[in-house]
């Protein structure tokens, strides 16, 4: 099966994006434990730490900030660590992982696909042509609509020539027999 290289790599783009807005930015301040996988590379000699102040700025409404800190293990100096460089490690961490499920499920689903479109049969048993089979129902299916198109224009150009000749006679341009005629042979074609 060929690979389309584009779409993965616009996929992969996409899904290190998602990884970093949605999953380590958007989940991360629900679930700030989340962020604890970009630990060993912006907090490599240390612990990170995590302090959340509570603010009311009045009676209904609570603002809770967080902070993450880096307290080194040797020194015990404690440094504040910034959202950027840690959303953006441990969202490409994620957006790796979220990476890795797609594809394969994407693998598995194809394969499945593959599998329902040829199924296996014994060798007595003459094996279906599954792609004449589709064939010959998207060329009904076609000519089924191009019918439709057809009977839809013969109907308006009948209508039409059944107003111009309705026209014609309430004019007195012809006689009610050549009228009750032509209206026979219009709707004859029809």
């Amino acid at each position: 099966m060929k690979n389309n290289w584009m779409g993965i790599s616009l996929l992969f783009i996409w899904c290190l994006f998602m990884g970093v807005t949605a999953i380590s930015i958007g989940f991360g301040a629900v679930f700030p434990s989340m962020n604890l996988i970009a630990k060993p590379f912006i907090c490599p000699r240390g612990e990170m730490q995590l302090e959340t102040q509570d603010y009311y700025p009045s009676p209904v409404e609570t603002v809770t900030t967080l902070t993450w800190y880096c307290v080194d293990h040797t020194t015990g100096e404690k440094v504040e660590l910034g959202l950027f460089p840690m959303s953006l490690y441990a969202g490409l961490i994620y957006g790796f992982l979220l990476f890795l499920v797609i594809y394969a499920g994407w693998k598995v689903w194809m394969y499945k696909l593959a599998s329902q479109a040829s199924p296996t049969h014994d060798s007595t048993t003459p094996k279906p042509n599954w792609e004449r089979d589709l064939a010959e129902q998207i060329h009904q299916t076609n000519m089924e609509f191009e019918n439709r198109g057809a009977r839809t224009k013969s109907s308006l150009n009948a209508l039409d020539r059944m107003k111009e000749l309705k026209g014609m006679r309430d004019a007195n341009l012809i006689s009610e027999a050549e009228y009750e005629q032509k209206r026979a042979e219009i709707l004859k074609e029809m």
